[in-house]
């Protein structure tokens, strides 16, 4: 089976995907420059097309180079339902967002999910049918668990004081739903923090459509802050950290498995926000002025098992076990694929 994958121009889909493309091999369509770049192992098995953006992409595209196109967003906008052509859900993140419950999702042939929570969710809300969903894992942090990461060398890289504990702040996108809470809580992270390392991870999306944002971020910081909006992967500043600051974003979830304390900074106290998008927010202290934060970091560092219970349940709720296989079974996933005259895949 001839297997394609849909990245677009987003670079914060790299460490979700590449787990699967270094398993299965095919192709990549891109419009991201010098993508192989970031290809590791199996170079030769994977063959990379540029287009320049949607339309050359929609007006070029050849079906019949592959069988199953995979797509870590919603992107079925730019390919047309060619007939043959399968389609897969990977998703790049597992947030209570919006964004992952999209009623596209009655397009895709089959969607791959990080655990039960999801896969649960999705039928619930209508979005898709149980034996339409595969349950294999979430190969970005499968991968990293399961790898040589060197933490102590990573710190000695950045030039964080290692003395000092390590706040990550890493806050969503700043999108129309006011999730992110990046403009209302910045000057407060950088400015009331500093007995630590304070490390801003910034979401891919707030440097590409808001650089100003982090500008502001770049004027405000003090010697012990680090800013880090182009780095793609956040998993080494989870790895490291003691403790993350985070809204409604997929990293609160991505943070369960290192099993370190959350803090959630409220993006609107003045609205309510649906409890569906906010489901994650039991599993830590929710603060919602900034002059709170300071107080919320100091108390979850000192006890840092006071959600442990909270947090271990919405692990496994989350995800299954990151036994480095998740990428594997993706591929037995697609090799059990059955073409039907209902244009669906079985799995």
């Amino acid at each position: 089976m001839r297997i394609g994958y849909y990245i677009s121009s987003s670079p914060h889909y790299y460490d979700s995907i590449m787990p699967l493309v270094n398993e299965t091999g095919g192709l990549i369509l891109t419009y991201i420059k010098n993508f192989e770049k970031n290809i590791g192992k199996g170079k030769e098995n994977i063959k990379v097309i540029y287009f320049k953006n949607g339309k050359e992409l929609y007006s070029n595209f050849n079906p019949r180079t592959v069988d199953v196109l995979v797509h870590p967003g919603f992107s079925l906008g730019f390919i047309e339902r060619y007939p043959g052509l399968k389609h897969v859900q990977v998703f790049h993140g597992t947030s209570d967002k919006p964004y992952n419950f999209k009623r596209d999702l009655h397009d895709y042939d089959l969607i791959a999910v990080p655990g039960k929570k999801m896969k649960d969710d999705l039928v619930r809300k209508g979005l898709a049918d149980a034996d339409r969903i595969a349950v294999i894992g979430y190969p970005k942090i499968d991968f990293f668990l399961n790898s040589d990461f060197d933490a102590d060398g990573f710190k000695r890289k950045i030039g964080i004081d290692i003395s000092r504990k390590t706040v990550l702040y890493a806050p969503t996108w700043i999108d129309t739903n006011r999730y992110s809470s990046f403009p209302r809580y910045i000057s407060a992270v950088l400015g009331d923090l500093r007995n630590y390392n304070v490390i801003v991870k910034p979401h891919a999306d707030i440097l590409k459509k808001k650089p100003w944002e982090i500008l502001r971020a770049y004027v405000l910081k003090k010697r012990n802050a680090y800013i880090f909006p182009r780095s793609a992967n956040i998993l080494p500043f989870t790895a490291i950290s003691d403790i993350l600051l985070t809204d409604i974003s997929s990293v609160s979830h991505e943070y369960l498995p290192f099993k370190k304390p959350i803090v959630f900074l409220n993006p609107r106290p003045d609205s309510k926000i649906p409890d569906d998008h906010t489901w994650i927010w039991h599993c830590g202290d929710v603060v919602s002025s900034k002059r709170d934060i300071t107080r919320a970091v100091l108390d979850n560092l000192t006890n840092p098992l006071k959600y442990k219970t909270e947090r271990e349940n919405a692990l496994q709720q989350i995800f299954i076990d990151f036994d480095g296989k998740s990428p594997h079974r993706f591929r037995k996933t697609l090799q059990k694929v059955v073409l039907t005259k209902a244009n669906r895949i079985n799995i």
